[in-house]
């Protein structure tokens, strides 16, 4: 190959970064989106694979490879900077040789911002950054106990970053586009999985007991609904009506399949949860307490 049509020697060492960083990348984002997938954790937990997995920690785990991929997305960002960069102080006759992708008029020499806006990988980079950038600072845990609801909503703008993800390799400039082989098998189980969420309904429980445990935990127990059936470990999304009714959060059934009734220990981390247990060291003097919960 000549080297004036070598994406190495045009593009330099950015071409390496940038290939290397996507492929990373790919894969942190996939794996987030199982992470999130509640309901096949749940169902994975019949099996002898949670001995070897630590299924109970996908929180956690959605965080490290959330900061894994925010790393590498950076990577790859001056990657491409570093690639326009080259691309865009190379002759003429070099970039008609470079893409197939891309036409260039005999007598215009395309500049940085060129790349960086007038293309698909350029204005979807853009985009995916903006919007990587938005969700990193809301997911803060200082954001996100004061403003639980920015939070909510910019973390749904994963449907919008996913989609530019699929979009910004379709230029080929440094290669066809391989998101779609680590995002396809995580995205088929996702999506049955919010299916199969979409089949829930809320119900008004009233809670009948409730303990105050060491380190700020409510032990809430509320009346089990008849011909309710759950797995050991399954989640439930709950809401405080005394509070904020619309605001719903995920927790564990702490209650097992067979008992009578079904139980939550919570740990008050969250301003809502604050709210409960100031409520609930109030009215103990008082030997009562009683909150609505929507399941």
């Amino acid at each position: 190959m000549a080297e004036h049509t070598d994406l190495r020697h045009i593009m330099g060492v950015g071409i390496a970064i940038t290939r290397g960083s996507a492929a990373s990348l790919s894969f942190c984002y996939s794996i987030l989106l199982l992470t999130m997938c509640r309901n096949f954790i749940t169902k994975l937990k019949e099996f002898s694979i949670h001995q070897y997995i630590p299924l109970d920690a996908n929180i956690q785990f959605h965080k490290i490879a959330a900061c894994t991929g925010l790393f590498f997305s950076l990577l790859h960002t001056v990657g491409h900077i570093v690639n326009f960069y080259h691309v865009s102080t190379q002759p003429i006759e070099n970039l008609k040789c470079l893409t197939n992708e891309i036409r260039f008029n005999s007598d215009y020499k395309p500049g940085i911002s060129f790349w960086l806006f007038q293309t698909i990988t350029g204005i979807t980079g853009v985009l995916l950054f903006i919007i990587m950038c938005i969700i990193v600072v809301f997911a803060h845990p200082t954001i996100r106990k004061k403003a639980y609801k920015f939070f909510w909503f910019t973390h749904s703008l994963y449907v919008l970053l996913y989609a530019l993800c699929l979009i910004h390799g379709l230029a080929r400039l440094t290669g066809p586009p391989r998101f779609w082989m680590f995002f396809i098998g995580p995205g088929i189980i996702f999506t049955l999985d919010k299916v199969v969420s979409l089949r829930t309904r809320y119900i008004p429980l009233d809670v009948f007991e409730t303990d105050l445990l060491p380190s700020d935990v409510i032990k809430i127990k509320f009346y089990r609904p008849p011909n309710l059936k759950y797995l050991s470990g399954q989640w439930v999304r709950l809401t405080c009506t005394a509070f904020k009714d619309r605001e719903f959060h995920s927790f564990t059934l702490t209650s097992a399949p067979h008992e009578n009734f079904l139980s939550c220990h919570i740990k008050a981390q969250e301003p809502h949860l604050e709210e409960l247990l100031v409520k609930k060291r109030i009215t103990e003097e008082q030997g009562k307490f009683s909150v609505d919960l929507k399941v």
